[in-house]
């Protein structure tokens, strides 16, 4: 829910606003409580302004906003950085930057369990889009001002440092994982073929009215990897709150084909890349608990592991899903 903001807040916004070219603001809505996004209304226009933290990176703010450029030039709803009346693609405020977009319309994402299958099948198509449009980024433009995810050169070291560095039993479950299946894994994960992916496509990145995917936003961590990465990321969100309730993992395991064909109805993944989609979801796991730990946040990697311990061990019904796609 939105929470208009207290004047001396709202009036400190209205201060970073005059920096671009909009029509007079009316009100100021904070997306949620604490968010550090607010919803603009103003006599034409709505638009989003978000904090970007005290010491962003412009150059790379640079090249993200000519991605999404280019992607909503593709016809796809993204969060593109509006110039500011200097030409800027943030200004700062006491500290924080600031970047104002367009606001993009969404409604809450669909809970219903009827609702799920339609939901990942359109997913699955708006994630194709995605792909296809920042595949037609010049590579020329790519080269030094984003980063390659190599998930198959950085799972051993994750297996390593996770199997090493946690408590029991999270120790013990990675370990299990390593000697099982970490080498199939950065096998599977070896030459698939990369490009530019969103690399954060989660639920709440994507925006939806009802099963409709109507656009994506939060697209920071653009960068080269597997597509196949996307496809999991999504998926692993559904599952991994849900693990300890076997209703809801076999609901989930009967929507994971629909996410699947909805991606192929749009582009083809090859044999290699359909497979490697499993293990894509281990190396998530793997990658958001090595960066909690490298951050000592030790609490929210027990839900991780706990969600890489079941597709360890449910692997075999994972595949069998993406295979009935």
């Amino acid at each position: 829910m939105n929470d208009i903001l207290d004047s001396n807040r709202a009036a400190q916004l209205e201060k970073i606003l005059a920096h671009w070219a909009i029509p007079p603001v009316q009100s100021i809505e904070s997306i949620y409580e604490g968010s550090r996004v607010f919803k603009i209304n103003t006599a034409g226009r709505t638009f989003s302004l978000k904090d970007i933290s005290h010491a962003p990176n412009l150059l790379r703010l640079e090249f993200t906003r000519d991605v999404l450029t280019h992607v909503a030039q593709a016809g796809l709803q993204v969060p593109v950085p509006l110039l500011t009346r200097a030409a800027e693609c943030a200004v700062p405020l006491d500290g924080p930057y600031y970047l104002l977009t367009e606001f993009i319309p969404a409604g809450e994402n669909p809970t219903a369990p009827e609702l799920q299958p339609e939901l990942f099948f359109q997913v699955g198509r708006a994630i194709a889009r995605l792909h296809q449009a920042l595949a037609t980024y010049s590579d020329s433009k790519v080269k030094g001002r984003t980063w390659r995810q190599d998930l198959a050169g950085q799972v051993p070291q994750w297996l390593a440092d996770l199997g090493e560095g946690l408590p029991e039993p999270q120790s013990a479950i990675v370990q299990r994982m390593a000697r099982e299946r970490g080498a199939a894994t950065e096998r599977a994960l070896q030459g698939l073929p990369e490009q530019l992916i969103h690399r954060d496509c989660h639920p709440g990145n994507i925006l939806v009215q009802g099963t409709n995917v109507v656009g994506f936003i939060d697209c920071d961590h653009i960068c080269v990897a597997p597509r196949v990465f996307d496809l999991a990321y999504y998926a692993v969100h559904h599952l991994k709150w849900v693990t300890n309730d076997a209703q809801a993992t076999g609901r989930w395991l009967n929507n994971l084909p629909f996410l699947m064909q909805g991606y192929q109805s749009i582009s083809s993944l090859s044999p290699a890349e359909v497979a490697a989609v499993p293990h894509a979801m281990l190396a998530y796991h793997l990658l958001l608990s090595h960066w909690f730990m490298g951050r000592g946040q030790m609490e929210p990697i027990g839900r991780e592991v706990q969600a890489l311990d079941w597709i360890h061990s449910n692997f075999d019904a994972i595949v069998d899903a993406l295979q009935s796609a």
